[in-house]
């Protein structure tokens, strides 16, 4: 198996991982956790699709809530 389709397969993981974290914190009432839920599915998006590293993709999905906060809206 190449390791573009692990990446792509280890995303596609990460992506039902991060989903199944936000319907948990939605049911469990904690924010917090519903944006790691976001974060990991952001990061899972972008291995499947672009074929990022874990790592890379990781440090793409910190960089943008760092730069747009975590509604995406600039208000860190």
């Amino acid at each position: 198996m190449s390791l573009q389709r692990l990446q792509y397969l280890h995303g596609q993981w990460r992506q039902s991982v991060g989903a199944l974290q936000m319907t948990w914190a939605r049911l469990n009432h904690n924010p917090a956790l519903h944006h790691a839920g976001h974060m990991q599915r952001l990061a899972g998006l972008l291995q499947a699709r672009y074929g990022f590293s874990r790592g890379d993709a990781d440090a793409q999905v910190r960089g943008f809530f760092a730069r747009k906060g975590p509604r995406g809206n600039g208000a860190a």
